[in-house]
């Protein structure tokens, strides 16, 4: 997350914005926040995500959604202003990836932005690595309908996933998965994906 561009912004006038930016922002705590591009092995990973997941999930009632798509959080706190008005403390962000069963349901009644993703996959760089790992683990794990949030490192083959138990509110940090022979498992799809095929074609630099 980086500097906003202005404090203080009612959630409807961030999606009112948003539709018509040029470049992508997030929402938190009444501000927006512009959002860096990546690099061309973000990028690849991301494609790799979409591309074995899109695969998997054909003539399933399961979608899987790429980043020009907001996923908003709801937080039932609000903050209060000097003005006295009360701000949104929602999060509403682009992840690099999501995975949406059933019907789609809208954000706050916003078509642009869901609000009911299952999975939600994220590729870190070093700008947003304590970003991702931290700051969005913790808002994401309100998302009653998320079963599991993946991680996947752009500078080094590193994918560590957190995944609900049951439809209880307990999380696990499972241990993280270093080498192309290892298998990520997507327990809420019954899915497995190997991490060779995450990776394809992806070429760190020394």
């Amino acid at each position: 997350m980086f500097q906003p561009n202005k404090p203080f912004y009612q959630v409807e006038e961030y999606l009112w914005q948003e539709q018509r930016a040029k470049i992508k922002n997030e929402y938190f705590d009444g501000q927006i926040y512009s959002m860096a591009g990546g690099s061309p092995e973000h990028s690849q990973i991301q494609a790799n995500i979409i591309l074995e997941l899109g695969t998997l999930l054909r003539g399933k009632d399961c979608r899987v959604l790429t980043s020009d798509l907001k996923i908003g959080v709801e937080n039932k706190a609000e903050l209060k202003v000097r003005s006295g008005q009360k701000k949104s403390r929602d999060f509403i962000t682009y992840p690099d990836a999501s995975v949406i069963c059933g019907q789609l349901q809208f954000y706050r009644g916003d078509r642009f932005t869901v609000a009911n993703p299952l999975i939600l996959f994220e590729v870190l760089s070093p700008s947003t690595r304590n970003y991702d790992t931290s700051f969005k683990l913790e808002h994401y794990q309100r998302i009653t309908s998320l079963k599991a949030y993946i991680m996947l490192d752009s500078e080094s083959i590193w994918v560590q996933s957190c995944q609900r138990i049951g439809d209880e509110n307990r999380w696990i940090l499972e241990e993280s998965l270093e080498d192309l022979e290892d298998v990520l498992r997507l327990e809420a799809l019954g899915l497995e994906i190997p991490l060779s095929q995450l990776y394809e074609r992806v070429e760190f630099e020394e």
